[in-house]
């Protein structure tokens, strides 16, 4: 599904992620690659199959849209260094023409050292250029002609319909027309319930296409 905001296009993909075709720039939000062995490390069981999905679903995404720049919208790597970090460092290296920034999350606690290893520009609050602020969290204020693309939130919303029946689906949330949160990247990441009003545009993330929610 594509959106158009000062004549610049932006395409909202099933993945979970913004393409941005004018710069071939790829925009992601909290991917927490490496919180499987976060949760063991502190004792809660979790399978070691249950991670591999993110790494897969990255590196197709990135052979799909060929992008020139990947930006990361923060919590990209949610643990202290261990082994999931070498199945990133592999990933990352096999894909020396893309230029990747990190703009810090609150669970990017590793060394930065690690980030400059593989050339993975990191910066701490967020990133501006003409029509766009790109942050981990969303601004308390969008400056004006400006939007503002945001992780952090995790965006979901509750669909009921006959006898009771829901579903949860991930979101893209689009507020006052101004700033825009992005559905959480990795598959162990929860979904904070988020409600539709006249403020806001909701477009639901379905398997294999993006869908604006119209009541």
């Amino acid at each position: 599904m594509q959106l158009e905001f000062k004549g610049q296009v932006l395409t909202l993909l099933p993945e979970r992620a913004v393409y941005k075709q004018d710069e071939r720039l790829l925009i992601i939000a909290d991917v927490h690659l490496g919180k499987a062995s976060h949760f063991r490390k502190h004792g809660i069981s979790m399978p070691a199959s249950s991670q591999y999905g993110d790494y897969e679903k990255l590196k197709e995404l990135i052979e799909k849209v060929h992008p020139h720049k990947v930006y990361f919208l923060g919590d990209l790597f949610h643990s202290s260094y261990n082994n999931d970090w070498h199945a990133f460092a592999s990933l990352i290296e096999c894909c020396e023409d893309i230029e990747f920034t990190l703009i810090k999350g609150n669970h990017d606690i590793i060394d930065y050292k690690h980030f400059d290893g593989l050339k993975i520009h990191v910066v701490d609050r967020y990133i501006e250029d003409e029509f766009f602020i790109y942050s981990h969290e969303p601004l308390k204020k969008v400056p004006e002609g400006k939007l503002n693309m945001a992780g952090h939130i995790h965006p979901g919303i509750s669909l009921h319909g006959l006898g009771k029946q829901s579903v949860k689906l991930p979101i893209f949330h689009l507020q006052n027309g101004n700033q825009m949160t992005l559905p959480a990247f990795g598959v162990l990441t929860g979904l904070y319930m988020m409600r539709k009003n006249e403020h806001t545009q909701v477009f639901m993330v379905l398997p294999s296409e993006v869908r604006e929610l119209k009541k």
